[in-house]
């Protein structure tokens, strides 16, 4: 009774989507969550979305980017802070007073902490960056992307056992250091339509171990068929766990504007209840 009625209620951090808040309550410190999709689909455009917004809330960011130079990273956020993507700075005209100030409204904020990773992935070494980040510069988010980089190369069983080793110790890590972590990892191809032409995303599609769904307490896939010509730019978000709420299914759908770069909620009315289940854990 005494460890029930015990007072540790914490302010989580909304999204930046609603239809996301409405099915997952905010992002938690202490939590793990898992962002997946196929190839292209739009996982670092919304990582750079959800940094930028948590920037702009006041918290601290750590951000891990294992595909990209930390000058990519921190031109990515600054051009969502400008509203124009950074291949058209020159196009449009963007000069350096306007590069600075959002250099200075974003990543230059202080409340930001890019990694330089020099090719270094070795799974001890990002473990130890995570650690670094949360408790010596005091980020409440970071952000990891993404986890299939630090075993490729790597033979299939090593593979696992690396992947197994590795989301133990984060999900040591994110409690201990009571911090949010947003974990990027990549799905296996399905037979037939793949998901670069806007097939389900689903837990057992998880590449590379069952560790994954099973240490994370959210997933959340993105869906998006790129060659479609009239929703080529929709993204569908599912909810496939949510240890919290429990609540799956299509949260919301974000569209993205070429022009600004952006990503935009598109609210959509759900045509049943077959596209929200509940889980009962």
């Amino acid at each position: 009774w005494d460890v029930i009625i015990e007072d540790k209620d914490v302010d989580s951090i909304d999204y930046p989507w609603s239809g996301i808040n409405r099915m997952l309550y905010g992002i938690r410190p202490g939590e793990l969550v898992t962002l997946t999709s196929g190839t292209g689909i739009g996982k670092s455009s919304v990582c750079r979305e959800l940094c930028y917004s948590l920037i702009l809330g006041g918290h601290n960011v750590g951000y891990i980017a294992l595909e990209e130079s930390v000058k990519r990273t921190a031109e990515g956020i600054m051009g969502i802070h400008l509203n124009i993507p950074p291949p058209e700075w020159k196009n449009r005209g963007v000069t350096e007073e306007m590069k600075r100030e959002a250099f200075d409204s974003s990543v230059g904020s202080g409340r930001m902490v890019l990694y330089d990773h020099w090719g270094s992935t070795s799974s001890d070494n990002l473990i130890n960056q995570v650690r670094y980040m949360a408790k010596s510069m005091n980020c409440r988010v970071i952000f990891l992307d993404h986890l299939s980089i630090v075993v490729s190369g790597i033979s299939e069983g090593d593979e696992r056992r690396i992947i197994d080793n590795t989301m133990t110790r984060l999900r040591s890590l994110v409690e201990e250091a009571n911090v949010a972590l947003f974990l990027v990892s990549h799905l296996r191809r399905p037979e037939g339509k793949g998901h670069e032409e806007g097939a389900t995303t689903s837990l057992s599609q998880l590449r590379g171990s069952h560790s994954i769904s099973q240490l994370s307490d959210s997933v959340l896939g993105f869906e998006r068929d790129q060659q479609c010509p009239e929703k080529g730019n929709i993204l569908n978000v599912r909810v496939l766990k949510n240890r919290y709420a429990g609540t799956t299914g299509i949260s919301t759908s974000l569209q993205y504007d070429s022009f600004t770069g952006r990503l935009h909620e598109v609210i959509q009315e759900l045509d049943s209840m077959d596209d929200v289940s509940s889980d009962f854990v």
